[in-house]
């Protein structure tokens, strides 16, 4: 793939639109080296090495989430002269003590994609969106990768000031953030 697109559009999906088999040629896979746990002061950087990514049936049951997403929430699809490059998907459901987060319960860009600011194009659109949906702040549970968590802190992200304890049962090493929806804090992503 070339390293600059020439026609890039992020639109936003009705569930008719996330067929089960959406996400069969879509490279998720991460290989990661360095995850950041939970130390006695504080997060620490570990060395735990694997590989992440997709099984066939794990693709098609995450296509089946976020039709369900796109009822109700937002489910965004970033695209390359017309093939799927990224997406994101963020939920309806009103969380926090307020009401006023949205989850972000996917942000993904192609692996031969990656580094070319389609992240933070997705990230902005998502921002847009959650505010739609009557968000104060997107709730993000971050794969704890470095790199990952180092991508959401440059955006403008920061510790989640509320934990969502479902979020955190299901993936108890990810990192909690949260993204601020104010004007002044997604202006620079």
């Amino acid at each position: 793939m070339s390293n600059h697109p020439s026609s890039l559009s992020i639109r936003r999906l009705s569930p008719h639109d996330i067929p089960v088999r959406w996400l069969d040629a879509f490279q998720r896979r991460q290989d990661v080296h360095l995850v950041y746990r939970a130390g006695p002061d504080g997060r620490q950087c570990v060395a735990e090495p694997f590989i992440d990514d997709w099984s066939p049936a794990e693709r098609r049951e995450l296509a089946r989430e976020l039709a369900r997403i796109a009822a109700a929430g937002a489910v965004l699809a970033l695209e390359i002269d017309g093939h799927l490059a990224g997406f994101a998907a963020i939920d309806s459901q009103a969380l926090g003590p307020r009401g006023g987060y949205r989850q972000l319960k996917e942000l993904q860009v192609d692996r031969r994609w990656r580094g070319q600011g389609l992240g933070r194009a997705l990230l902005t659109a998502s921002a847009a969106a959650g505010r739609e949906l009557g968000a104060d702040a997107l709730y993000i549970s971050s794969h704890s990768a470095v790199e990952t968590v180092a991508f959401y802190e440059a955006c403008g992200c920061a510790p989640a000031r509320w934990l969502h304890a479902p979020q955190l049962a299901l993936e108890p090493f990810d990192c909690q953030l949260e993204l601020a929806l104010t004007a002044q804090a997604v202006d620079f992503i």
